[in-house]
């Protein structure tokens, strides 16, 4: 019997070179990143289930063939005062300014349902939050992630900057671009040096001199 003794180094002590193959190695292992697709998943369903859109074999597949050709047709003002009129609570939300403490407003968040109260050292219930009646905003506002805003951007967009010639089909296909974009920008940020490195440093991961995992 024989002992060998190894140096191992945190991942911030390894050469550029060792950095390298250590990202490398973890990008070609399988890790569990499935929830991230699951969250966008969510937000695909919540957009369908707001416009009344199908899916087909892929999420990513948007199909419009069901909706009245009326509707589908409208475009300009005309699609403009549609969304409007039959979007626009859902597509916004009251804006957040603070919750009451003591009569004063309290704007340190301890979660996303509690402020806490840093003068009293004491928790202030969501019966307590004050919304704004005239300021809107627009962030997550399907289920309260950001992939929302993401394939919801076409329509934030028109609405912002109307084009005349845009019908509510296109718009519909603007969303379904949208989808595959989030899902293709999300698997390369999942595969970026930047991620793993994050991943790794988190992890707090050990390795050999030359990037090997130990």
């Amino acid at each position: 019997m024989r002992t060998i003794r190894t140096k191992v180094y945190q991942f911030s002590e390894l050469s550029e070179s060792a950095k390298q193959k250590a990202i490398e190695q973890y990008r070609n292992s399988e890790h569990y990143n499935q929830h991230y697709f699951d969250e966008i998943i969510e937000s695909v369903k919540a957009v369908c289930e707001l416009f009344d859109l199908k899916n087909g074999r892929a999420w990513s597949d948007i199909r419009t063939s069901h909706i009245d050709d009326n509707i589908l047709e409208l475009k300009g003002v005309r699609l403009y005062k549609y969304i409007v009129n039959n979007y626009w609570s859902s597509l916004h939300k009251r804006k957040f300014l603070g919750c009451i403490g003591d009569n004063k407003i309290i704007k340190h968040r301890m979660s996303k349902t509690h402020f806490y109260d840093m003068s009293k050292g004491a928790r202030v219930n969501s019966s307590n939050f004050i919304y704004s009646n005239i300021q809107f905003e627009n962030s997550c506002v399907l289920t309260g992630i950001c992939y929302d805003d993401d394939i919801l951007q076409p329509v934030y967009d028109f609405l912002k900057r109307p084009d005349l010639s845009m019908t509510f089909e296109d718009l519909m296909q603007g969303i379904e671009s949208a989808i595959n974009k989030t899902f293709r920008d999300t698997e390369e940020w999942l595969n970026s040096d930047e991620f793993i490195t994050d991943e790794i440093e988190a992890n707090e991961y050990e390795f050999k001199a030359d990037g090997t995992r130990f």
